[in-house]
């Protein structure tokens, strides 16, 4: 591996120190527009080194590596840096004229940074500093509303069992240290194999705290409680980045984590995700049909679709991972989009009520639209790109050797169409129901921009799925050269 490999890392550090005192340095309309475009510059960047190493010089990583460049790697760097731009782009309506606009932006990145560190670990000690880096600037972006009380509020409980997520992380580090002697994920993997009865307890033990220590940020049941008021309290951008990249991140570490280092280790733990990816969906859809609140229901909506993800645990093989990355991917977008689009409507409207998007397709055209298609990619209606991941997905449990693949495939499959009671509710109250007010509402262009691009991707996934299909196929074939099989 060269330094070249490790461009997107290296741009998103420089720029992510850079901004922050860049923008607290200008003066009158420098200051106002020094920080947005810096980040802008850097995000893309990264971006753009991502998409050129990963089809150039992604490699397979050699023994006792801490990071690695395969195309595991610039997969969820990629889709984690999609993630960040359209939550920055958005940002630039969000946060014009807040004097904190330079440390806001300063944050974002360092944010992101800690996202792709987290994809490319290959070694515990590594990923702790990854998730770290990624968790500790989102406390401060949660409550970055200081006058909010709901803000503080959601901060304090996001902080609270985050807090705790990570100390059961380094309790498990320890424990697998202890097994193994090493941190690498490699290393352990050939440990885990001939594990002796001894200190086979303490393995178990280990997986039992690493599943409660994702588990809380990929926001899985039951470990999803401070999902609706995080996500609800917290600034409507900086939820986006906690649904789609947060949460994300959290599955791109526990993927390296559980197929990698746990993978050969000769106990039931696929049964525990089987239980989790049933429980998470149907609770996630259940409570998003009771919501009255627009955030509410999108916070809910990432808890049931975290449960279908989770199904490529629960049945790890290559077409699974492969349908669980793609679903990654088509989430990503979509859930970050509809957050925006939460953004552009609570600019003009209260989103506390969904009555307020009653005939809201008369009042914001454009936003309704993207809605309604976002809406429907995350259902999994085609020609959308949800329907091709959720297909994957669920024709990898439906092919699995263990039991209750089948189980898991029906499950999702009922779980998807129970979704278009909330999904379709709401797209009927935006065009069929009456607005009190018919005036026209400004919709910003950083938003439109934002829903636009993101409708866009999944009408181009949906109607081109093959090549993104293959993508996700090279990213999950990554992933596995470096378990069991290895």
């Amino acid at each position: 591996m060269s330094l070249i490999d490790f461009t997107p890392f290296i741009s998103l550090a420089v720029f992510g120190l850079a901004v922050t005192p860049a923008g607290l340095l200008g003066e009158g309309k420098a200051r106002r527009t020094i920080a947005p475009s810096i980040s802008m510059i850097g995000l893309f960047l990264a971006l753009g080194s991502a998409i050129w190493l990963g089809f150039s010089a992604a490699q397979t990583p050699g023994p006792g590596a801490i990071m690695s460049t395969d195309i595991f790697t610039y997969f969820f760097t990629g889709v984690l840096l999609v993630v960040a731009i359209f939550v920055g782009v958005a940002s630039l309506s969000f946060m014009r004229g807040d004097p904190n606009e330079a440390p806001y932006f300063g944050l974002l990145i360092l944010s992101t940074l800690g996202m792709i560190v987290l994809a490319a670990s290959l070694d515990l000690i590594l990923l702790y500093v990854g998730w770290e880096l990624m968790s500790i600037p989102t406390y401060a972006l949660t409550a970055f509303r200081k006058s909010d009380p709901n803000s503080n509020e959601a901060a304090m409980k996001f902080f609270v069992l985050s807090a705790l997520s990570s100390a059961l992380i380094v309790y498990a580090i320890s424990l697998v240290f202890g097994i193994s002697g090493s941190t690498n994920l490699i290393a352990i993997a050939n440990t885990f194999g001939s594990i002796t009865p001894d200190v086979r307890p303490f393995g178990v033990l280990a997986i039992v705290l690493f599943i409660v220590g994702f588990g809380v940020k990929m926001a899985v049941v039951p470990f999803h409680m401070w999902i609706p008021d995080a996500f609800e309290g917290a600034p409507t951008t900086i939820g986006a980045l906690l649904a789609a990249g947060a949460k994300m991140a959290a599955f791109a570490a526990a993927f390296r984590v559980f197929i990698i280092a746990i993978g050969p280790f000769h106990v039931e733990w696929h049964s525990i995700f089987a239980i989790i990816a049933i429980v998470t969906m149907t609770l996630g859809n259940l409570a998003a049909l009771m919501q009255k609140s627009f955030t509410r229901l999108l916070a809910y909506s990432s808890i049931a679709q975290a449960g279908y993800i989770m199904i490529a645990f629960a049945t790890p093989n290559g077409q699974a991972i492969a349908g669980g990355l793609f679903h990654v991917l088509n989430y990503s977008i979509l859930k970050t989009a509809a957050f925006i689009a939460a953004t552009a409507v609570a600019t003009r409207l209260s989103i506390s009520n969904l009555d307020s998007f009653n005939g809201l397709a008369k009042r914001m055209p454009q936003t309704s639209i993207n809605i309604a298609v976002l809406f429907l990619g995350l259902a999994g209606v085609p020609p959308l790109s949800g329907f091709f991941s959720k297909a994957l997905l669920f024709a990898g449990a439906v092919n699995s050797s263990l039991p209750w693949g089948g189980y898991l495939a029906i499950a999702g499959l009922l779980n998807s169409g129970f979704s278009m009671g909330y999904y379709g509710w709401l797209i009927k109250r935006m065009y069929f129901d009456e607005p009190s007010d018919g005036s026209r509402i400004p919709e910003p262009r950083s938003y439109m921009a934002v829903l636009w691009a993101a409708t866009a991707l999944t009408i181009i996934i949906g109607l081109y799925p093959q090549p993104w299909i293959q993508l996700s196929q090279d990213a999950a074939n990554a992933l596995k050269v470096l378990g069991p099989q290895a």
